[in-house]
């Protein structure tokens, strides 16, 4: 029995490491398959640079690139050099292989990000006591911008956000007298602690409670007495 040809051939060695890759496009639509290996090597570097210049340009930036350019002298001049230094932080980590932009997930809530934050302020606050520095040197300002930009490049502190929070739940659900009614007695069953549920205020129609100009300077006819005799 012999083999059959079948026509198809085994990729070679170059096909194999070839860089191919699928590249998102605008309204949702994708051009798959693009080998990066069949580019124009001048194509190929101008590609590169607009990639980095998009990413190296806008991760973590919040609002260092808003406004800049409507700012002049000095404040225009600290605004640049803000926007400069994160770029130039953004290359350094990325060259470290960290991951600047990041698809986005299900939103944090405030209770995780502010604990989130507490534990970003803790690292901050021991590492410069790691370095001989005073905490008390650093104001809550400085402490807090500084604790923004460790949790953006250790996004695992939400997680152990989530479990701080998790486990205060717990405990405090398991701790000993831990009973409304053991505490505050029939207080604790009436109506008068219970929390009421939130209305939103009710919306008031167009012109509803409010008097027009014309109306508001007219002056209300005064009342005939009931027992007034006719002259």
């Amino acid at each position: 029995m012999t083999d059959v040809d079948t026509g198809a051939q085994a990729p070679t060695e170059a096909q194999s490491s070839a860089f191919i890759a699928d590249i998102p496009l605008k309204f949702g639509l994708v051009l798959e398959g693009v080998n990066f290996d069949e580019v124009d090597i001048e194509t190929y570097k101008r590609w590169l640079i607009k990639g980095a210049q998009a990413e190296l340009t806008s991760a973590r930036m919040g609002k260092k690139a808003t406004g800049i350019t409507k700012l002049e002298g000095a404040a225009k001049e600290k605004a640049l050099a803000d926007f400069y230094a994160q770029c130039q932080e953004n290359f350094t980590d990325a060259k470290a292989g960290k991951e600047l932009t990041k698809a986005k997930g299900a939103k944090v809530s405030g209770a995780v990000a502010t604990e989130a934050l507490r534990l970003a302020k803790l690292m901050v606050k021991e590492h410069i006591k790691a370095n001989g520095q005073k905490v008390g040197a650093y104001s809550a300002k400085e402490i807090t911008e500084a604790a923004k930009k460790v949790l953006e490049g250790n996004k695992e502190l939400i997680a152990k956000a989530e479990a701080n929070l998790a486990a205060r739940a717990g405990d405090v659900q398991s701790a000993k007298g831990m009973d409304l009614t053991a505490l505050f007695g029939a207080k604790a069953s009436s109506e008068e602690v219970k929390a009421k549920p939130k209305v939103p205020p009710k919306r008031k129609e167009k012109g509803e409670g409010q008097l027009s100009a014309k109306q508001a300077s007219m002056v209300a006819p005064r009342k005939k007495p009931e027992h007034a005799t006719a002259h």
